[in-house]
């Protein structure tokens, strides 16, 4: 039965390869039919793979999502720019199909595990279903382009709490070490060599002011469609290999990794990313730690540790740097004085404050499509981003939006206890993770790092209940 099964499997994945070289030869014929003979060809593909292989195409993902933005920006010599390039539906559009094959085999092969994730998850999900059609984003169609940021990367957690293991997680993680490392060191070359001529066409047609800390000087976005993406991929690479030295045997390479990437971030010109890092490696370095007087040292080495930082960070002259200088003053003036009127830290805190607040005005919530590019795109007003995950939900799910707060605090609960439990170097990375993401675990710009982010509390929700035993974990009791 198995045989027949894999039999054709492998002649629906040939027959979708053929058809991708078909089409492939009858769109080249018109240039301007590139992005959409990508798109075709590119889907098929990974259709088939991803019937063949399920979930195990989560690396493949990973590899495309982070190299997206570069192919995209490649094309525009060739086929122009499109705000709605097709390409951008290829990883939605496959872990759309991928949830309802797992709806299918759970609902027709009783030997898959029938246990039911965290309660809080399932009405979060509910919750943002309904604010697809939400009239107050836009309707129907804003929220069903919003649903790829939101509810694309919650679909991940339900892939992730029946299908995957430590396994997967570690390969995952390995993929993520080996891509990461790559754009970083690509993100460090825009950042001192400056971005290719086909890169500055996209930052010149798409009115990203947002890039430019200068007048002539643009931050590194590596090969993402947005700096801010960015640097928190290159953070989820520093942190799994920050909490890999203590538990990997090499233990240089790691170290090599964990400082190239922190450097790629530093040079990224991002602030408030470098806070939650440090504050997530100390969460790691005392977790590692196996009793009391061990924590309260590594604490009072760490907090000596930030005030040398705090005394060495204003002496740095910017101009050693080069063409790097308004970067290295933009980071350094943000770390050292980051409620300054001068700066932006106030404001981000206002729109904080704003959206926390607006659950009183408004506490059905504005949908999802309020706080994503989509508002921008279709729905004719601004996106009402606040920048920060939790205040976001609230703008866009009302008193959801305290649901999703209470997810996150029970997953990362339930991390540490895992930690706690056994010092296995998945759940130190995850837990890494975690921390070093806070405020971005989703966001209505980010097409790969929401991914793999609830992926990976999907899969702690599952150890949980493995580990402890208990059938009702704490946050589903």
């Amino acid at each position: 039965m198995s045989y027949v099964l894999i039999n054709k499997r492998s002649i629906i994945l040939y027959f979708l390869m053929v058809s991708s070289i078909l089409l492939i030869g009858r769109l080249t014929i018109n240039p301007g039919m590139i992005r959409n003979l990508l798109f075709l060809s590119l889907f098929l593909v990974m259709l088939g793979l991803a019937l063949y292989y399920r979930e195990r195409i989560i690396g493949l993902m990973i590899v495309y999502l982070a190299f997206m933005g570069f192919f995209r920006r490649a094309l525009i010599p060739i086929a122009g720019w499109s705000g709605f390039d097709p390409l951008l539906i290829i990883g939605p559009g496959l872990t759309v199909i991928l949830a309802l094959l797992l709806l299918w085999e759970r609902k027709n092969n009783p030997s898959i595990m029938k246990e039911s994730p965290d309660k809080l998850m399932n009405i979060l999900f509910v919750f943002g279903c309904f604010q697809v059609l939400n009239p107050l984003s836009g309707g129907p169609v804003a929220g069903l382009i919003a649903s790829m940021y939101i509810l694309v990367p919650w679909l991940w957690f339900y892939l992730a709490f029946y299908k995957f293991n430590r396994s997967s997680i570690k390969s995952m993680m390995n993929i993520i070490q080996v891509i990461g490392t790559v754009i970083a060191v690509y993100g460090i070359y825009q950042t001192f060599f400056g971005i290719l001529p086909f890169e500055m066409a996209w930052v010149n047609i798409s009115g990203y002011a947002a890039l430019y800390l200068a007048e002539d000087t643009v931050r590194a976005f590596g090969t993402f469609a947005s700096a801010q993406e960015f640097v928190y991929f290159i953070m989820l690479t520093c942190m799994i290999a920050f909490a890999r030295i203590f538990t990997d045997e090499n233990k240089f390479m790691h170290i090599s990794i964990s400082v190239l990437t922190f450097s790629a971030v530093f040079f990224g010109g991002s602030r408030t990313i470098i806070f939650f890092m440090f504050a997530a490696m100390l969460v790691i370095l005392m977790l590692v730690s196996r009793n009391i007087i061990g924590r309260i040292i590594i604490t009072s080495f760490s907090i000596l540790a930030m005030s040398l930082l705090w005394f060495i960070l204003p002496r740095i002259n910017p101009a050693w740097f080069g063409v790097a200088e308004p970067i290295i003053e933009h980071v350094v003036a943000g770390l050292t004085d980051p409620l300054s009127e001068e700066l932006t830290g106030i404001g981000h805190l206002e729109r904080f404050a704003d959206g926390m607040m607006s659950i009183f005005s408004n506490p059905i919530g504005y949908g999802i499509a309020s706080i994503t590019k989509a508002a921008d795109k279709l729905s004719g007003s601004t996106a009402m981003s606040t920048e920060v995950d939790i205040s976001n939900m609230i703008v866009a799910l009302g008193v959801g939006g305290i649901i999703y707060s209470l997810v996150i605090f029970f997953t990362i609960y339930k991390t540490i206890t895992l930690v706690n439990i056994t010092k296995r170097m998945e759940y130190l990375a995850v837990l890494a993770v975690f921390v070093g993401s806070l405020g971005q675990w989703i966001n209505g710009g980010f097409y790969l790092v929401p991914i793999i982010i609830w992926a990976f509390a999907g899969w702690i929700h599952k150890e949980y209940k493995e580990v402890r035993g208990d059938k009702r974990a704490f946050s589903s009791s």
